[in-house]
């Protein structure tokens, strides 16, 4: 998913940039900054984006510039909501981007479908799910955790698929045969690893999941 800038024309690399920096720009201008203005808060922002950070430098590569990798976007986004969630996605990038692992270029194509996009899918998700369905534990884990990280890494991966056939980056045979059938293989194990990390940090560490209070889905429960 760690898109290179060889094949991608100018249009594409201006294009992603602007929408990137509309929704860092989104992100910054609404945060909840009271969130992380103690210690532990930051700690923890940073702490996540670094291990971000190394998670996408880990990609799996298969040749010719196609890669896959753990977004995690799910488990971030309940963490600290969706503009901390996008901050965090730009920081991993950029060390990703500067270790050569992503294209300079394409730096905004690339927060775009790693960042922007399976984060706002996570979280509108999460806003459906607590206004239409139970306030449950287990809604909150297998919904938001579970089903929410799966939909977002598939997203992430057509879309990266898209961009690379309409740019001509790659060709729809190679597509087809090295890339696609690879899709459904990270969709389960994305899904899986986010509800686990999420089930645990809410039982030892619910106060790092924003997203999540026992009044509203233990207590009386």
């Amino acid at each position: 998913m760690n898109l290179q800038d060889a094949g991608f024309s100018h249009a594409w690399m201006l294009g992603g940039a602007l929408l990137y920096l509309a929704a860092l720009a989104w992100s910054v201008r609404t945060a909840p900054w009271y969130k992380i203005e103690d210690r532990e808060s930051q700690h923890v922002f940073l702490a996540t984006s670094v291990l971000l950070f190394f998670l996408w430098s880990a990609a799996a590569s298969i040749g010719s510039g196609l890669t896959f990798h753990f977004l995690m976007s799910a488990l971030v986004t309940m963490m600290f909501g969706p503009q901390f969630a996008i901050m965090a996605a730009s920081l991993a990038l950029l060390g990703v981007t500067l270790t050569g692992g992503a294209g300079l270029l394409m730096f905004g194509v690339n927060a775009v479908l790693m960042g922007v996009i399976p984060v706002l899918l996570v979280w509108w998700i999460a806003r459906l799910a607590y206004l239409y369905l139970a306030h449950n534990f287990f809604v909150f884990v297998l919904l938001n955790g579970f089903f929410a990280a799966g939909l977002s890494a598939f997203v992430t991966l057509m879309l990266s698929a898209s961009a690379m056939w309409l740019s001509g980056a790659q060709t729809p045979e190679k597509l087809e045969q090295s890339f696609l059938p690879f899709i459904p293989l990270m969709v389960i194990p994305e899904g899986f690893v986010n509800a686990m990390i999420l089930v645990a940090l809410v039982m030892m560490k619910p106060q790092w999941v924003s997203c999540f209070t026992d009044e509203q889905y233990l207590n009386g429960k």
